[in-house]
């Protein structure tokens, strides 16, 4: 059970967002505590992504108060904003956002510039996570050459990778089939539980979302 007593790692207040005339978010608030997973839910085009997005600070908003870890979230080109998305969160987009015509390795090695580990150990971590994922097969393959399952487990391993307390995940398993999703969401449960890293995740997906301390379903909160 969530202890409100503690300040809460994400606190959102009163957030209106608009693209056009077209409102998405309206009177959002909601807060997540540290070491938390919640899943977010809810219609395409409710705001389900743009929450991460405002979240991760790659997206402005209209009006309203977000706060990480007790601080106001910083203008989004600022320095403060930089240093936040550099050591404290790692994203999964829907997109990948990885370097199409770096190896699997350079997008992985990429993500750990800010890893004060030896080099040898970040060649050690970035073996063990391929393994775990089971794309090992393909540490020196262009990430062009892969299908868009194996992209996304790349993409899931940058993340288990990347220093950072915070993990924003937008339908981290939606490529992926059954099994592997299962899989592939147990290793994002063990870096929420094990190592304490709060869990943002959209999904469509019932039976991820239920194994989420918390769901969010936008409609009924962004009203």
């Amino acid at each position: 059970m969530q202890n409100n007593s503690i300040e809460p790692l994400i606190s959102v207040r009163n957030l209106y967002k608009s693209y056009g005339n077209r409102l998405v978010l309206n009177n959002l608030s909601f807060s997540v505590q540290q070491g938390e997973s919640l899943a977010i839910m809810g219609a395409s085009g409710s705001g389900k992504s743009t929450i991460l997005n405002i979240l991760g600070m790659l997206e402005t908003y209209d009006k309203g108060e977000i706060k990480i870890a007790g601080k106001e979230l910083p203008a989004i080109n600022s320095v403060a904003a930089t240093k936040l998305r550099r050591y404290h969160i790692s994203y999964l987009f829907q997109s990948f956002a990885l370097l199409n015509n770096r190896t699997v390795f350079d997008n992985l090695w990429i993500a750990m510039a800010y890893n004060k580990e030896s080099k040898s150990v970040k060649h050690q971590m970035i073996d063990a996570v391929l393994a775990e994922l089971n794309i090992e097969y393909a540490k020196n393959d262009r990430i062009a050459v892969l299908s868009g399952g194996e992209q996304q487990r790349v993409a899931i391993a940058r993340a288990m990778l990347k220093p950072g307390s915070l993990i924003l995940a937008d339908e981290p398993t939606g490529s992926l089939d059954r099994d592997l999703a299962d899989k592939v969401f147990a290793q994002l449960q063990a870096m929420n539980k094990e190592y304490n890293k709060t869990l943002l995740v959209v999904t469509h997906d019932p039976l991820i979302a239920q194994r989420c301390d918390r769901v969010l379903h936008i409609e009924a909160l962004a009203r």
